[in-house]
């Protein structure tokens, strides 16, 4: 995309921001605070997601979206954005690619840091740690991946949460290598595992 096409588009989500936060102002004008502030006051709202539709959900996006932290944010994110709209609808899934091969340098796995990002948001700092703390522990013990839908992997126990690690590991036990496409498919369904287990953490954090 040209810059004279990013800077148009950008330009459209500012002009759709500044209309609906209008529009909200206009219907709801004895609000204590501007809507502008509450649009994006911390924590933002949740509401019950189902764990196998986060599961698939995150395993297509890592193929369509960008690998693995942008698969989980969009399990997570995405869907909050599809069910409530605003203000999840503003955040771009595209702001997690950086994520993906832990970052690049093979350190936090990138599924991991997606669902930090995405409890992040609608907890309280103090919960929201508790609850990432919990995740990537499970991450540490579990053997994975679960989530299999179209070919069978070797399961492993990480006892990390670096991508290096991780992937050593399981390409040791594989006999695979990282450009192999059971490595590929390996990341895609430890994506879907952990966005299923981010959920579930979050459902059970809101009694829902």
């Amino acid at each position: 995309m040209s810059n004279s096409n990013t800077y148009y588009k950008n330009t459209q989500n500012t002009e759709e921001v500044k209309a609906e936060i209008t529009t909200h102002s206009a219907l709801e004008p004895t609000m204590e605070a501007p809507f502008k502030e509450k649009l994006l006051m911390h924590p933002f709202p949740y509401v019950k997601l189902e764990p196998a539709k986060a599961e698939e959900r995150a395993y297509n996006s890592y193929y369509t979206k960008g690998g693995c932290c942008a698969a989980v944010a969009d399990a997570i994110i995405g869907e909050l954005a599809d069910t409530l709209g605003s203000p999840f609808k503003w955040i771009p899934i595209e702001l997690f690619i950086v994520g993906a091969g832990g970052y690049g340098i093979g350190t936090l796995c990138g599924a991991l840091a997606g669902a930090a990002h995405a409890i992040g948001l609608v907890c309280e700092p103090d919960d929201s740690k508790k609850i990432t703390a919990e995740l990537f522990a499970w991450h540490c013990q579990e053997a994975l991946p679960k989530y299999q839908p179209k070919m069978e992997i070797v399961k492993t126990v990480s006892n990390s949460v670096n991508c290096f690690e991780t992937l050593k590991i399981f390409m040791e036990a594989a006999n695979v290598k990282r450009a192999d496409e059971p490595r590929r498919e390996r990341c895609a369904c430890v994506s879907a595992d952990v966005a299923r287990k981010a959920v579930e953490l979050l459902n059970i954090h809101f009694d829902l």
